[in-house]
């Protein structure tokens, strides 16, 4: 997953802010065992590729610090990352309550978003969905953890109330998903 966005590097940033206070995030950039701080120290750029080392090494900062060892708070952190994206790239389908048109959009986005890697959605009928995400290499639980509970919330937020998901197949690179509502 090496290029991943600098965007998914400042969603983690900009949860520990919101949530925590700004004194909590930059007592916590120490906390991040990264040997190139000046990396975090220069303002990091939306569209540019970073390592998916320094995702990684934050993740599992954020699993000690903020999450207590409990790596289902990624999935919460996902939700929290739809509530405050989705208002900006995809008001058009939460206007119009169309969750599968946010999937589709998604998919075509995600290289944009997210970086390396691809999401293909297939559609089984009006409110079934299958996601296929392929990282490209092998990917960490985090990362799945926070994907996945960014599309569900996505959908909630386009109008899939009851918008669920189950994990059909992961393999090493890639994870395949059911969404339905």
């Amino acid at each position: 997953m090496s290029g991943i966005k600098g965007v998914v590097i400042l969603t983690r940033f900009d949860f520990i802010e919101k949530t925590y206070g700004r004194d909590t995030l930059n007592s916590f950039f120490p906390k991040v065992e990264f040997d190139d701080y000046e990396t975090l120290r220069q303002p990091v750029v939306i569209s540019k590729e970073y390592p998916e080392k320094i995702l990684s090494l934050i993740d599992d900062a954020m699993l000690k610090e903020f999450f207590k060892d409990d790596v289902s708070g990624f999935y919460s952190l996902g939700g929290w990352n739809a509530r405050h994206i989705l208002p900006r790239y995809f008001q058009n389908y939460i206007d119009e309550k169309d969750p599968s048109g946010f999937l589709f959009q998604m998919a075509r986005m995600r290289p944009i978003l997210i970086g390396l890697g691809e999401m293909v959605v297939s559609s089984f009928n009006k409110s079934e969905f299958g996601i296929h995400i392929s990282y490209g290499q092998p990917y960490t639980l985090p990362v799945k953890l926070s994907e996945i509970g960014y599309l569900v919330e996505g959908c909630r937020l386009c109008g899939a109330e009851k918008a669920d998901y189950q994990e059909v197949k992961a393999g090493e690179t890639s994870v395949d998903y059911q969404i339905n509502w």
